[in-house]
């Protein structure tokens, strides 16, 4: 094709034909530009198809991260709120007569009441594309800030729960050790059948009687409650976000 162009230029030139050399080189220079304009865009196509692929696959797995990690949520909200409605009859029961409810049946209130489900937030995708510079690729502005403020909502929506710990162990366990059997509260639970039995037989009577007790897991229910609100807003967050998720996966799938 150069050398086609060539011979005409050398063809005009020979021909003394300076004004349709001149025409002509004009109109080639022309055709030149036009051309590199197309390569350059066909390039830019092909860029852009390429980054919209990603994008899609970057959506798919933030998707499949986040349907665990509300999954694994909900179980926990479900945990907590047997927890705190079990707290709530433990607390009806102080200043009661108990003679005729069995010791089996306090201890599984209480196994449930002291115990406290730890939440393992699924975040290694997210972490891993705003480190990568990744998080460019995607064009929501909404989801890309959601994304952003990801670690943040989780430990406001957690931190609770280290209170709630705190007063488990270093108050309420050192209070009634000794008293209430440990072993008999921990083989309550359907998860530890083979635990053995504790030898002593636990003084309930003493525990519905004793105002420290009470006011410690009192206390305890109190934080467990704000923690279950702090729970489920940050369900709403993960909800919202899956939506924003699935609103963008539709849209590239149309365009």
């Amino acid at each position: 094709m150069i050398s086609f162009f060539r011979k005409i230029r050398q063809k005009l030139l020979s021909q003394n034909r300076v004004t349709r050399y001149l025409v002509y080189a004009v109109g080639e220079i022309f055709l030149v530009v036009i051309g590199i304009l197309i390569a350059l865009q066909v390039n830019n196509w092909n860029e852009q198809r390429k980054i919209r692929i990603a994008e899609q696959s970057i959506l798919q797995n933030l998707r499949t991260e986040l349907l665990l990690n509300i999954q694994n949520l909900k179980t926990n909200i479900a945990y907590h709120e047997l927890a705190h409605k079990s707290s709530f009859e433990l607390l009806n029961l102080f200043g009661t007569d108990i003679s005729s409810i069995s010791s089996k049946s306090l201890d599984t209130l209480l196994f449930n009441a002291e115990t406290v489900y730890t939440f393992e937030v699924r975040n290694g995708y997210i972490k891993s594309i705003i480190s990568s510079g990744n998080l460019d690729y995607l064009q929501n502005e909404k989801l890309k800030s959601m994304l952003t403020s990801f670690e943040g909502e989780v430990v406001d929506g957690l931190e609770e729960f280290d209170v709630v710990k705190d007063l488990i162990i270093n108050r309420l366990w050192p209070a009634i050790d000794g008293k209430i059997s440990s072993s008999n509260r921990i083989l309550s639970d359907g998860e530890y059948n083979d635990f053995p039995k504790g030898f002593y037989t636990s003084d309930y009577h003493w525990f519905f009687q004793n105002r420290l007790i009470e006011d410690i897991l009192s206390n305890v229910d109190s934080w467990r409650i704000d923690g279950i609100n702090d729970e489920k807003a940050l369900l709403e967050f993960f909800e919202e976000l899956l939506l924003v998720l699935d609103q963008q996966i539709e849209t590239n799938t149309k365009s």
